[in-house]
């Protein structure tokens, strides 16, 4: 096909735009690789989570905040270990700046529900209410 533009004219070759097709694939590897490093931390703290028969598996997303809770009873977000109050702050900011945020629990089945209560009291008083507790499938 031949178009005119102001004097000349030159034949337009059929082809295919790669620019947009790079950005694309440069877009999924970051997507990809960020979504690994999450599960990456996730799986090297030594946590043992229990298991339930009325789990389900849940939609998770990339802001969703992760509070592990160890056997001992120490609090971890993100390899941070924290106490309790720095937690609570924390949580109150995120609350302000994202309503509806949410929190998922990963305590240890040794864990003193005490523990977990005072991350759940946390999440109450930040004005967070959208928690989600981590169990694992029983196995048959």
């Amino acid at each position: 096909m031949k178009i005119g533009l102001f004097s000349g004219e030159f034949e337009e070759e059929p082809g295919l735009p790669l620019t947009p097709l790079i950005d694309i694939i440069f877009l999924l590897l970051i997507f990809y690789i960020s979504i690994g490093r999450i599960q990456q931390i996730e799986a090297q703290l030594s946590i043992t989570i229990p298991t339930a028969e009325s789990g389900e598996e849940i939609e998770r997303s990339i802001g969703d905040i992760i509070v592990n809770v160890d056997a001992e009873g120490k609090l971890t977000v993100n390899y941070a270990e924290m106490e309790i109050e720095v937690l609570r702050r924390r949580l109150s900011r995120l609350a302000e700046i994202s309503p509806g945020q949410s929190v998922i629990i990963r305590s240890d089945g040794a864990t003193d529900w005490d523990d977990v209560v005072a991350v759940l009291d946390a999440c109450t008083m930040a004005d967070i209410w959208n928690i989600k507790f981590a169990v694992l499938p029983l196995e048959e």
